[in-house]
């Protein structure tokens, strides 16, 4: 039987490390950067760098630039941002045909739901305190830059997210599992979430 997994993380809680030892425990296929990497693949008009910028950020004025040179019909007159999230969703479309895998960001859940493909939705969450200090440990940065990260980094993923889906990134009532990775550790979470995940078969 096919198992998808979704993740959506706040910044610093440990949702990337989370999913990808899921997925080697599980014997999934694992995709985080490997979407954009593989959108990029599919990109013939963007400049790489150009995309890499965009990952995961919304349409905004400072941003706005218009692609008209596609090849596609399909992202002809789009937003550079809504181009590459249309190249990420063919991914996710592509990889989850494939067969069972995780999946971290980049509105994966809504992309599959919009598809009527079957997948299970996970939020990994950890107080803000403790999500500084592990991102301080991590990238080795001061105490104020690490939190301007973090608070950066969580507006625009909840930016990016209700954007393209009209949800709203975070609302415990759109996931099937919310963990707080602090409580249980990195290991304790991921053995949670497959505890769940086996005894709902």
């Amino acid at each position: 039987m096919k198992m998808i997994l979704c993740i959506g993380r706040e910044f610093g809680s440990g949702g990337h490390e989370i999913g990808k030892l899921l997925a080697q425990q599980l014997g999934l296929a694992f995709y985080d950067q490997e979407i954009l990497e593989k959108a990029i693949l599919k990109n013939n008009t963007i400049d790489e760098e150009r995309l890499r910028t965009l990952d995961e950020k919304r349409r905004g004025s400072f941003l706005y630039r218009v692609s008209y040179d596609s090849a596609d019909p399909e992202m002809r007159g789009l937003s550079e941002n809504d181009v590459l999230f249309m190249l990420q969703n063919r991914v996710i479309l592509e990889a989850a045909e494939k067969g069972s895998c995780v999946f971290v960001g980049r509105c994966a859940d809504y992309v599959l739901k919009e598809a009527g493909i079957s997948y299970r939705s996970l939020f990994i969450t950890a107080p803000f305190e403790d999500r500084v200090k592990r991102k301080m440990d991590l990238l080795g940065l001061d105490e104020k830059t690490t939190v301007n990260r973090v608070r950066k980094a969580d507006k625009g993923r909840k930016a990016y997210y209700n954007y393209h889906t009209g949800g709203s990134w975070g609302n415990p009532s759109n996931y099937d599992v919310c963990v707080n990775s602090t409580r249980l550790g990195i290991n304790g979470t991921v053995s949670a979430i497959i505890t769940f995940i086996t005894a709902e078969k």
